[in-house]
């Protein structure tokens, strides 16, 4: 009778041992669809789980870069505009130049456009003041090269210095004898300021390119990071209903069989 006993003991042992490991399924299964994610522990797949780590480390670096990269867009975009305005009072100012070049014109009239020309000298000289971005000066040389990181790297708005380009306008005069008037001071200020203009929409392709680049190679990395970690949710259902199934016909075949053991311990008392 013991060695029945213990021929029973053994096989209910190896059942029990054989629902824990259909349980683990089970749970495993079930904690899937939770989650939707496959794995989410180290005991999972503890090499998946650090790749996929590294992978959304480096796409939350890009993410952040691209956020970089638009402050700066907005930058070159501020300064840019500015330099436009500039350029409008440039413009006012050559016009009012050929008219006094022009000996029909009187004295008075001369003084009257150089007040013009006055007047758009302090324009140019406010806008450059007012050209900032989050309280730095994008145009009087006062701030300097300013890095962005993007992420992967870095890229520079270099120092556009528009006071200085325009400082020979200060003294400019067309007041005079027309035939002494001269345009060098205003060649050179539009000269100074089309250089400014081609360097600041350059940064801007560039922070854009970037900006794109960024963007999409965060995207294929979290696409890489999802396919590591996130579920199938078809397969974890079709398992988590299949361990289910297997976990209830072995629970049904424990009872069997302890109900069995406990009816032969019966009819061998009763013998």
């Amino acid at each position: 009778m013991r060695i029945q006993s213990g021929m029973n003991t053994s096989l209910v042992k190896n059942a029990t041992n054989h629902m824990k490991v259909n349980e683990a399924k089970h749970h495993k299964a079930g904690k899937e669809l939770a989650s939707g994610k496959k794995v989410n522990t180290a005991a999972d797949d503890a090499v998946a789980l650090s790749i996929s780590k590294k992978l959304l480390k480096e796409a939350s670096s890009l993410k952040t870069g691209s956020n970089n990269i638009s402050y700066g867009i907005d930058a070159t975009r501020i300064a840019d505009g500015a330099l436009s305005n500039i350029s409008d009072s440039l413009g006012d100012m050559e016009q009012n130049t050929v008219r006094a070049m022009n000996g029909l014109y009187s004295e008075s009239d001369r003084n009257i456009l150089q007040k013009a020309n006055e007047q758009s000298v302090e324009t140019i000289n406010h806008t450059i003041n007012q050209a900032k971005y989050n309280e730095k000066n994008l145009l009087d040389g006062s701030t300097g090269d300013i890095n962005i990181f993007t992420g992967a790297g870095s890229s520079v708005i270099k120092e556009a210095d528009a006071k200085a380009a325009m400082s020979g306008l200060e003294n400019f005069d067309i007041s005079g004898n027309p035939d002494k008037i001269s345009k060098d001071a205003l060649d050179n200020a539009y000269s100074s300021l089309n250089k400014m203009r081609s360097q600041i929409g350059a940064e801007a392709n560039g922070l854009s390119s970037a900006y794109n680049a960024n963007n999409n190679t965060a995207e294929n990395l979290t696409a890489a990071q999802s396919r590591k970690e996130d579920a199938d949710y078809a397969k974890a259902v079709s398992r988590y209903k299949s361990s289910g199934v297997v976990g209830a016909a072995q629970n049904m075949a424990l009872k069997n069989q302890m109900s069995n053991q406990e009816s032969l311990v019966t009819k061998m008392f009763q013998a």
